[in-house]
């Protein structure tokens, strides 16, 4: 796969050192969940991303008819449709607001360049690409506004968060940081993402908010990477531990739980809405992945 998608293949990231950033002690399961399958028909792989608040999913599939390396989806109360940016190689589905807008990103056929998306409709993609961006951009996060946040590759070959407000773009760097990815927005504007001092890690998780960068770190996490981030700051993502195995995570106030698919060998968690529903993905004892929703109990 074209995209830069850390566990994708495996799930998981080998063990390495913890960036030196201070991090929240407190881990706690204060939230019991329910998992809800997700998985597109007939297909080898189902990767969800994004649930808005009337629980429509959006992600990406492999198989099943797909003509594409993988095709984007949506889920709205079991029924799935799928689709391709044409005429591309690859196409996924990232984040989808409460007005219905699907944010994602596609792969040229020629160069391998890999281009963020607003999805149009029948098939019809228009793209989302940095100004300051070499062969890389990336649509992870949209908001009710229609804020579009992601990362892309600079002249360096570093990452650079970005903002697209109605196709005026702002980069989102914490300082002294050599690669900052942005991958999810709240309404009001809060962004949540990760660092690094290198592309392949490890990440440390972090928010942006009015130009300052705080730390999102799971206690004792080899890696962390936030992703999502609601109306009422709860916050979701994935971390890898001390063994290489990754979790999905969500942050409730200074309070971390992890969100692991029963029997799964590898979990990582993305988008949550404003009622706590969060979608990821996690790979069976076979290597296959399978799309799910963490649904908390009420």
């Amino acid at each position: 796969m074209m995209f830069l998608r850390a566990c994708v293949a495996m799930l998981a990231l080998s063990a390495c050192a913890q960036m030196a950033i201070a991090q929240d002690q407190s881990v706690a399961p204060p939230t019991t969940y329910t998992y809800h399958p997700i998985n597109f028909p007939n297909a080898t792989n189902t990767f969800a991303y994004g649930i808005n608040n009337m629980g429509e999913v959006v992600g990406g599939y492999t198989g099943a008819g797909c003509s594409q390396t993988e095709c984007g989806f949506t889920e709205v109360k079991g029924v799935y449709t799928g689709f391709e940016c044409s005429p591309f190689d690859e196409t996924i589905a990232f984040d989808i607001n409460n007005k219905d807008e699907i944010i994602g990103a596609y792969a040229t056929n020629d160069d391998g360049t890999v281009v963020g998306m607003v999805y149009e409709g029948a098939n019809s993609c228009n793209p989302v690409f940095d100004p300051s961006a070499t062969n890389l951009t990336e649509a992870w996060g949209v908001n009710d506004s229609g804020v579009i946040v992601g990362y892309y590759t600079d002249s360096a070959g570093n990452f650079q968060g970005f903002r697209d407000v109605d196709g005026t773009y702002t980069t989102i760097a914490c300082p002294d940081i050599a690669d900052t990815r942005a991958f999810g927005i709240n309404d009001v504007g809060t962004v949540v993402g990760d660092t690094s001092a290198s592309t392949s890690g490890p990440f440390s998780g972090m928010m942006y908010k009015s130009g300052t960068c705080t730390s999102v770190n799971f206690p004792k996490a080899a890696s962390t990477s936030a992703k999502g981030i609601n109306k009422s700051g709860q916050i979701s993502g994935w971390y890898t531990d001390s063994s290489g195995v990754t979790h999905g995570f969500v942050k409730t106030g200074s309070t971390f739980q992890s969100i692991n698919y029963p029997g799964s060998t590898g979990t990582l968690a993305y988008h949550l809405n404003d009622s706590g529903q969060i979608p990821g993905y996690y790979s069976d004892s076979t290597g296959a992945v399978h799309g799910f929703i963490a649904i908390p109990k009420q």
